[in-house]
């Protein structure tokens, strides 16, 4: 394991200057890995704790740690992004668009196909979906097979504009995406584009 520095250069002969920057830039290079902290610590400074399996990073008055990933896996810590801090992303973000399987009485969790698409193979009914979330949105592309003329009907917590689901576009092949916003107990559809081209 690399030796933890206090990034001073003593005044010394040229063999033990070259040792301790040898030192220094190792500690450098494995972000000052060790199962302790570092005794000598300086803003913004890192320290790969290899006892908790965490990056941190010191904070700006060089007064504590603050963790921002774990080691093992790159996952950001909590701590990390504050939930209740606004942020401000400077690319995009997403989620990965998922497919669910045909079912005549069709599942949808939430938790896991928040984004996705559906193709229909014959009609189908919409269950009450998943581990809703208030405030989330949720979009699915309806597909209709090669073949068409697929239905689709809503359970009642799905919530429409004056209380009626629009017909599916029939066509082969025939996209149609719908957009909800859930209140923790309804899917609000907030907006529909039927017949995509």
């Amino acid at each position: 394991m690399p030796p933890i520095h206090d990034y001073v250069i003593a005044n010394q002969n040229g063999a033990n200057t070259r040792s301790d920057l040898n030192n220094a830039f190792s500690a450098i290079v494995s972000n000052n890995s060790s199962a302790t902290a570092p005794t000598t610590t300086y803003a913004y400074m890192l320290w790969a704790d290899t006892a908790n399996d965490l990056l941190k990073q010191r904070n700006a008055a060089n007064s504590a740690w603050i963790s921002i990933l774990t080691l093992s896996t790159g996952s950001v810590t909590t701590s990390a992004v504050s939930l209740s801090t606004a942020q401000e992303w400077t690319s995009q973000q997403n989620f990965n668009a998922t497919t669910l399987t045909f079912d005549a009485t069709q599942d949808w969790n939430l938790s896991a196909n928040q984004v996705c698409k559906l193709t229909l193979t014959a009609n189908t009914t919409f269950d009450a979906p998943t581990n809703q979330v208030d405030g989330s949105v949720y979009v699915i592309t309806i597909i209709q097979d090669g073949t068409g003329s697929r239905t689709a009907g809503w359970n009642t917590v799905f919530k429409w504009a004056g209380g009626t689901a629009p017909t599916l576009t029939t066509d082969a092949s025939a996209k149609d995406v719908f957009t909800f916003v859930s209140d923790g107990t309804n899917m609000n559809n907030v907006a529909q584009v039927l017949d995509v081209k």
